[in-house]
């Protein structure tokens, strides 16, 4: 055997047997979330034999095509695993009831599939049943993905800095192994082996990360534990901001920030910013941008602001760059500013 292809053994191989541990480890971990260590144990154990598949087949000889089949249906369960430890994250008091196990029901039928198929069907299904198996396994995994991310972005006022940096670190590095896999499956664009060999580097660097920021200890960690506050005290602070942002006009304000705008309130920087996340369920950043744009789409909508260029309407709402109103125009709007004005120009 080449030198080569015994390096690349050792690399993916040593990758496969980290991953192994590493789920092991964390099966029996007791600090941060109980769940959320447990699922994430799963979804490295389902990834570890995923991978562990795929260096098996590019370098033995007759593999046999049950383990074939039935690595590929354990690709079905990356998804829904991820899915829920995204959950468990982002709501400390969810559960995993029977019903959440029906997203893990077609990785099972994958599986049974897999353990079913004999080499002589190969030669008797038509391949177009197996493209389409393909297809369903990947497509499965990568909606399932976005979707997790999306659920991720949406909360993200409920969530603490150091979790949100954990998932967002984990969604790339699973997107990472997604689309390496399924290039490969194109014309062998990407090398089978380098599937294995990137899940080694993906395994390592995050790893070095969870470790070194304590991200899974964090997990079971309110937001705002250090800042206890009722109600009403909520209800007026939130009042307040209220006053001040929408009817003194305050977001048009560049210089707006949390810090001046706590100081202006006699309050804290992070009461105020649970204040608003808890009462907007958006981030100060995001409650500010939400009444910039309203502004913009009226200044918009009026023919007597045609003079205007979308550099001053930007400027003149309180964004300090033309990049980051479009962006976030967008964002809100579902539109670039220049195409939404085009809607009411005559």
């Amino acid at each position: 055997m080449p030198t080569s292809d015994i390096i690349l053994i050792i690399v993916s191989g040593l990758g496969v047997i980290h991953g192994l541990f590493l789920s092991i480890f964390l099966w029996v971990y007791t600090k941060g979330s109980a769940l959320s260590n447990k699922l994430l144990s799963l979804l490295l154990l389902v990834l570890s034999f995923r991978i562990g598949k795929s260096v098996f087949l590019e370098f033995a000889d007759n593999i046999d095509i049950k383990l074939i089949f039935t690595g590929l249906g354990t690709i079905m369960a990356i998804g829904p695993l991820f899915y829920f430890f995204t959950k468990s994250c982002v709501n400390k008091s969810w559960k995993l009831t029977y019903s959440n196990w029906l997203h893990l029901l077609p990785s099972f039928l994958g599986v049974c599939f897999g353990l079913w198929l004999e080499e002589s069907d190969l030669e008797v299904i038509p391949k177009w049943i197996f493209g389409t198996l393909f297809l369903t396994y990947y497509t499965h995994f990568i909606v399932y993905l976005i979707a997790s991310f999306r659920y991720t972005l949406k909360r993200i006022a409920l969530l603490s800095e150091d979790v949100f940096k954990l998932l967002r670190l984990l969604f790339y590095a699973l997107l990472a192994i997604w689309a390496v896999y399924v290039l490969n499956l194109f014309d062998e664009i990407v090398p089978y082996i380098f599937g294995p060999v990137l899940y080694s580097i993906v395994a390592y660097v995050v790893s070095f990360q969870v470790i070194r920021k304590g991200y899974m200890e964090k997990i079971n960690q309110a937001k705002y534990k250090t800042t206890p506050a009722s109600d009403e005290q909520l209800d007026t602070i939130f009042r307040k901001v209220s006053e001040i942002i929408l009817d003194k006009g305050e977001f048009k304000n560049p210089d707006i920030s949390l810090n001046t705008l706590s100081k202006t309130l006699n309050v804290s920087a992070q009461m105020l910013s649970m204040t608003i996340n808890q009462k907007s369920k958006k981030n100060f950043n995001s409650y500010i941008n939400t009444y910039r744009i309203q502004e913009a789409s009226r200044l918009l909508q009026d023919e007597t602001n045609g003079h205007l260029t979308i550099a001053a309407i930007a400027f003149e709402i309180g964004f300090n760059s033309i990049s980051s109103f479009n962006t976030a125009f967008k964002k809100q709007i579902g539109q670039t500013p220049q195409a939404y004005r085009k809607q009411f120009m005559k």
